[in-house]
């Protein structure tokens, strides 16, 4: 009896086994039916996809400029617009156009990326965002089908309500504190009405000395601070509902 009831338990897995790795099979054939066909257009239909609704991406593993899309069952090749790649980790979290990021955000790996501009006016690529020129600026360009826009690094933001000063770093791509692009002639000093920061050892012994390295001071508008950073002076806010307290130089919540 013991063995019969081995047997039983090897065939049962067994066919299990074979059931499982049909399924498996099954499902790769569906998606190679998606990724084996590049059509010539966009619309073009592809055949099965692995899901009959939502949205579901693959990676084209011949380029990072492509992608295989499935959307409520029906498959199509994509291509991304000049300027963006296709990055499935961020696909449905940071994509600017038809689930592509920005060229200099995506992660291809192995996958080959063309990268040649199609310049316009005020544009490298028909998407992207640019400096204004060289320099230290507040705004910079962002493109979107070859049209060029200009934008404020600080935009209205409720939870920061007042100007930090903020300037256009093209190697991030972002806006960054002046003091960290010196380099492309930053004076945050100037910014904020030729504020100097002291020498880190001229507040030995007095109550700023317990914020050292990082200093802080107050100006006239209590929504923002100066701190020190590296002796440069650097613009701070508690946000929208505290005040810098001079006596303590720390928040304090509004009344």
């Amino acid at each position: 009896d013991r063995i019969r009831i081995v047997l039983c338990l090897l065939v049962v897995t067994i066919v299990q086994g074979q059931e499982d790795q049909l399924d498996r099979e099954g499902k790769k054939l569906v998606l190679k039916k998606v990724r084996k066909l590049r059509p010539e257009s966009r619309e073009e239909e592809l055949g099965q996809c692995p899901e009959t609704e939502g949205v579901q991406l693959y990676t084209d593993p011949t380029s990072c400029n492509r992608f295989y899309k499935c959307e409520d069952g029906i498959a199509s090749a994509e291509v991304c617009e000049n300027g963006l790649l296709f990055d499935k980790a961020m696909a449905l979290t940071d994509a600017i156009h038809n689930y592509c990021v920005y060229n200099w955000k995506a992660e291809c790996g192995e996958r080959p990326a063309d990268n040649t501009p199609e310049s316009s006016p005020g544009c490298e690529f028909r998407f992207g965002l640019f400096p204004l020129g060289d320099g230290c600026y507040s705004s910079y360009v962002k493109c979107e089908f070859g049209v060029p826009s200009e934008m404020p690094c600080e935009a209205e933001n409720p939870n920061v309500p007042v100007v930090l000063g903020l300037a256009y770093d093209p190697a991030m791509h972002s806006c960054n504190w002046p003091d960290l692009l010196t380099d492309l002639g930053c004076d945050p000093a100037e910014r904020l009405g030729g504020f100097q920061c002291p020498v880190l050892r001229d507040l030995e012994g007095t109550f700023n000395e317990q914020f050292s390295p990082f200093p802080r001071f107050a100006v006239s508008d209590p929504s923002v601070y100066i701190i020190c950073v590296d002796g440069l002076p650097r613009l701070q806010s508690y946000g929208a509902h505290d005040l810098f307290d001079q006596d303590t130089l720390t928040c304090a919540r509004q009344s």
